[in-house]
């Protein structure tokens, strides 16, 4: 997982725009190397680099939800932290994905907000690495 090289991140995001935003704040905040990808399945597909953190939406459009791609990471890479980004709501959703081990969950509100509180987690996730 972690080299000594700038820290990896999969940014797994199926509204481009909202990919974008991500990737071009943490970019600006941090040396990030960062991969974007549309779907579950992709970042399956490339599960294999070893990414040092996958940040998921937890409402993939496009294949198989965000919960579904969040169990196979952790099946096939338990140490990789996965932080889980929502606009659900729901108090219990939240519980639910941090009892089978992401790493947080945080839900999508004003944007500087979100950003600011993924940005602390990912840190936070590196130091644990």
């Amino acid at each position: 997982m972690r080299s000594t090289g700038r820290p990896t991140l999969f940014i797994v995001e199926d509204n481009f725009m909202y990919s974008y935003l991500l990737e071009a704040t943490l970019k600006e905040q941090e040396n990030f190397k960062i991969t974007t990808l549309s779907s579950g399945e992709e970042c399956i597909e490339l599960l294999e680099n070893k990414p040092d953190i996958i940040i998921l939406d937890y409402n993939l459009d496009n294949g198989m939800d965000g919960f579904e791609t969040f169990k196979i990471i952790h099946e096939l890479e338990p140490k990789i932290p996965v932080i889980v980004v929502s606009s659900q709501t729901d108090v219990q959703l939240a519980a639910d994905i941090l009892k089978h081990g992401a790493f947080d969950y945080i839900e999508k509100k004003n944007v500087e907000v979100t950003i600011g509180k993924l940005h602390q987690s990912v840190l936070k996730a590196l130091s644990k690495n």
